[in-house]
């Protein structure tokens, strides 16, 4: 099987895709980076369109949580503590795979990059571009999509928030084929997680990361066998969300809600 994976990177993503690589170290035959915060849009841009939509506490958390991210990381290499999840950089050594980056994954360089790795698979890993027909058309066997919610529910933008938010007791991770709309396609595999009186964003992150590793090498594991599963989403059940707005995180601070501290990230990493 040859795989092709559309990431952009953080540190949850890059726990998924290490693990693949690593499950699977000759079949991921190519990376493509997103390089943009939000497609079609300058990181100047993006950022203020951010801020128009969700606030400036919003924005602000979501900088310190880059910022301790990559602190930690430098910190880490400085006393000479090994990561326990590597950057893009570090496994396109580690590992011998070709990365690009794109701030577009449906422009002709970068499908021609694609076309040329020609993939059986082609695999979403926490991307925030959408991806159009041209690039759907390449893998033989399809692209799928993991994405941290269930699927119906809570389609869109992090539904770790929205999860808390809402007061769900359950939440999980779902593995579905990609068409061209945002989280909509066929389910292939989907599994629970517990949502925990304690868990904050970044527990939920972890959470749902670790089991969407194993799930993406089981994933590609049903496509090898030849009968992969395509079960429909029931329309009825379905919640779409784009960023939260101030009003929604007046609601998630009254769930009782908390993105995390930078403790717990070190722990993970």
């Amino acid at each position: 099987m040859r795989i092709v994976i559309l990431t952009y990177e953080s540190f949850f993503s890059n726990l998924m895709t290490e693990h693949l690589l690593k499950s699977m170290p000759d079949e991921v035959v190519g990376i493509v980076r997103s390089d943009c915060l939000i497609h079609g849009k300058s990181l100047p841009g993006g950022l203020l369109h951010l801020l128009k939509q969700t606030g400036l506490r919003f924005v602000g958390r979501k900088a310190l949580e880059l910022f301790q991210s990559r602190a930690t990381a430098i910190i880490f290499r400085l006393i000479g503590r090994p990561p326990k999840v590597n950057s893009l950089r570090t496994m396109r050594t580690l590992y011998n795979v070709p990365i690009i980056g794109s701030v577009n994954m449906n422009q002709p360089q970068t499908l021609q990059q694609i076309k040329a790795w020609q993939p059986d698979v082609v695999l979403s890993v926490y991307l925030n571009q959408l991806i159009k027909t041209d690039l759907l058309d390449i893998p033989t066997q399809g692209t799928l999509n993991i994405h941290p919610a269930l699927l119906p529910r809570h389609r869109g933008l992090f539904p770790y928030f929205w999860v808390i938010a809402q007061g769900d007791a359950e939440t999980g991770v779902t593995i579905h084929w990609v068409d061209e709309k945002f989280d909509t396609g066929d389910i292939l595999l989907q599994e629970k997680i517990t949502v925990d009186p304690s868990d904050t964003i970044t527990t939920l992150s972890y959470k749902s990361a670790l089991l969407g590793a194993d799930m993406l090498v089981k994933a590609v594991q049903m496509i090898t066998a030849g009968t992969p599963p395509h079960l429909s989403q029931n329309e009825a059940d379905a919640s779409y969300h784009t960023w939260p707005t101030p009003a929604a995180q007046r609601q998630f601070r009254k769930a009782g809600g908390h993105y995390g501290t930078i403790f717990e990230l070190w722990k993970y990493m």
